[in-house]
């Protein structure tokens, strides 16, 4: 049983949430003092917990409606329907409604305040003490999206928080254990008309042991609806062609089109090679994982720190995380130190740091770059042209603009009258092995 210090939820204590958003749906998962995950359900004591992207606005008044209502007023006759809107916000496609025209960001911001609404027998906004936002595949567009409109939700908590759907599998999978990473997990997941198969190999051979995250994508028959036969005959040639002979796999089925009775080929192969798991809270679940990984609380950072000293067994490396060690070596009390700049394992929207040093004579700042995939170590060298060579102090700062791309901006903060130099700012963009 899990169990925050302290306690959360409806007491008046704090909660955690997991948001899993993605065209289509969302599902909100959280930790309170119940000592477990828990998912919300739009309807009480069932597990109703896919809610669809989408708002209607009833004809000639004010009134909206929210997740499945919103279509069962439309299909009345009711109201006018606003469908996908994460999607929408993204492409920035406005809707207009009774003559108004209404901004794809405000839709989505009165979307949200209403699935954050779902939590009030939880407990109160400045209660909620970090959210863990999981999608598909996380974009610097999609955070500032979702930030911007979250500020006026009243949401106290500065602890927003993004990863990917492949990421959040990795944490709902480890969270059971060693046996379960090694158990060669295979996700799938629908999209659309494309059916994504997701693994998590694990490289036993470094240390930490890395893990993979190795995605392949089926298309779908498209145009008429994908039939249960043809999702059936897909997942089946899917998994064959995964499957090695010997092997014991476990198997993730997430959402809501993989039926028991739509799959009775795919599912009798599976069955045969392994374990199979189905539902449709996977990511939510796994986002408050993730959270849990994190050791955000100050009463469980003390305790995350010390297992991080016994050393962590697993380290997760998706497509968006930084494969590599990034430091320098200083002077320090005469003796030559590393200093880490950038873990790798770290997401690259979330990589960044700064630091201040001193540097006399010559004209470089060399940055180690350490592979733990098996890449070797390499230097970086940065060139101060202009840079005359007298004592000065230096402001180093290192941030990632995408995926495999860092970004380096070194600047002469001087020492007051004391010295100047010809050039005061370098900017490097160094892409990464």
């Amino acid at each position: 049983m899990l169990k925050l210090p302290g306690g959360f939820g409806s007491s008046g204590k704090r909660y955690i949430v997991g948001f899993d958003i993605s065209d289509a749906s969302c599902g909100i998962s959280y930790l309170s003092d119940h000592g477990d995950i828990r998912t919300v359900s739009l309807v009480s004591g069932s597990e109703e917990y896919v809610i669809p992207m989408a708002l209607a606005k009833k004809h000639g008044a004010g009134q909206w409606f929210f997740g499945r209502e919103a279509y069962a007023s439309s299909e009345a006759g009711e109201s006018t329907l606003v469908a996908d809107l994460f999607a929408r916000a993204l492409a920035g496609e406005d809707a207009q409604i009774d003559g108004l025209v209404y901004s794809a960001e405000s839709l989505l911001t009165l979307f949200l305040k209403r699935a954050f609404g779902l939590l009030q027998n939880v407990g109160s906004f400045d209660r909620m003490e970090a959210v863990m936002f999981t999608m598909p595949e996380v974009s610097g567009a999609a955070m500032d999206l979702i930030r911007d409109s979250l500020k006026s939700l009243h949401i106290k908590t500065d602890r927003i928080y993004f990863v990917n759907h492949s990421e959040s599998f990795y944490h709902y999978v480890a969270d059971r254990g060693e046996e379960c990473i090694y158990s060669d997990p295979v996700l799938f997941t629908i999209d659309g008309h494309i059916l994504s198969m997701t693994r998590l190999p694990v490289n036993k051979l470094t240390i930490p042991q890395v893990v993979h995250a190795e995605s392949q994508y089926y298309e779908l028959p498209s145009g008429r609806g994908t039939l249960p036969d043809d999702l059936d005959s897909m997942l089946l040639k899917a998994v064959q062609g995964a499957a090695s002979f010997g092997h014991d796999y476990s198997y993730y089925l997430v959402g809501e089109a993989f039926t028991e009775n739509s799959l009775p080929n795919a599912l009798k192969f599976m069955c045969s090679k392994g374990k199979v798991f189905g539902g449709t809270n996977l990511f939510s679940k796994g986002a408050v994982y993730a959270l849990l990984a994190k050791g955000g609380f100050s009463e469980n950072a003390d305790k995350k720190k010390k297992a991080d000293e016994k050393g962590p067994g697993f380290i997760f490396l998706g497509e968006d995380k930084l494969s590599s060690n990034i430091g320098m070596r200083l002077l320090s009390q005469g003796r030559e130190v590393y200093y880490a700049l950038l873990d790798a394992g770290t997401c690259w929207y979330e990589a960044e740091n700064s630091f201040e040093f001193y540097i006399s004579g010559g004209n470089e700042v060399t940055l180690s770059v350490s592979s733990i995939t098996g890449g070797g170590n390499s230097d970086v060298i940065i060139s101060l042209e202009g840079y005359s060579g007298d004592l000065t102090r230096m402001k180093l700062c290192t941030w990632m603009s995408e995926a495999g791309i860092l970004n380096v901006t070194i600047e002469d903060m001087g020492l007051g009258a004391f010295t100047t130099t010809g050039a005061n700012k370098w900017e490097e963009e160094i892409k990464l092995p």
